[in-house]
């Protein structure tokens, strides 16, 4: 039996997946939350999932976050990313980070059937097309950066009204260690103003949180 955690913060989406899931014998849902901070509190009443199917976009605690927590406390969990987006840049990251496939919300139930019995079973089938994937503008595949937690953090804030010295402030960190941030973040995706910035954090898929 494949036990399968949804977290996801709208509740139609977990009910249909849950329906999709349902007809299948060999997977069980075990477990469902509204975004990642919550996922993580059922997780520590102990009854864990083999695979979770985690959302990006939530509140609270998005898919980023959650991804990262759950490779350091709950390596054995295999997660599988649920989005509307779908970049190639953005697939990069989450694979490199330890997702163990990206889909889009709108495939066949079928095809999210398959891809959770092959995930569970360690096919690495979808890694493989992380790296046939067509090359983002901008980014040369030889050159796919990695974006880090705080640099992700930067991101989050970067599509708001806020400034920097308040971005700083929300970050527990001074407006000085922000730049440095900034200006990596500038060389690694090749940018140069605050909207490009903007626009990449809409990219990642921060750009619904309200802050």
């Amino acid at each position: 039996m494949i036990k399968v955690a949804i977290a996801d913060d709208h509740s139609l989406m977990r009910e249909g997946i849950r329906n999709v899931l349902r007809v299948h014998k060999n997977i069980e849902v075990i477990l469902e939350a509204a975004n990642g901070k919550i996922l993580i509190d059922l997780l520590e009443l102990g009854n864990l999932p083999h695979i979770v199917l985690l959302d990006i976009q939530m509140p609270e605690m998005d898919g980023y976050q959650t991804l990262s927590y759950l490779k350091d406390h709950y390596p054995s969990i295999k997660v599988i990313m649920l989005s509307m987006i779908y970049d190639d840049f953005v697939v990069s990251n989450l694979m490199q980070r330890g997702a163990s496939a990206f889909i889009s919300k709108n495939i066949e139930p079928a095809t999210l059937v398959e891809t959770i019995e092959r995930t569970y079973l360690n096919n690495d089938k979808h890694k493989e097309d992380v790296e046939k994937a067509p090359v983002p503008d901008k980014i040369g595949k030889e050159s796919m950066p990695l974006l880090t937690d705080k640099e992700l953090e930067l991101l989050k804030y970067s599509s708001t009204h806020l400034t920097y010295n308040q971005i700083a402030a929300l970050m527990l960190m001074s407006p000085k260690t922000l730049e440095h941030y900034r200006i990596s973040l500038f060389k690694k995706m090749k940018i140069q103003t605050r909207s490009e910035l903007a626009a990449l954090s809409v990219r990642m898929g921060f750009g619904k949180t309200n802050f």
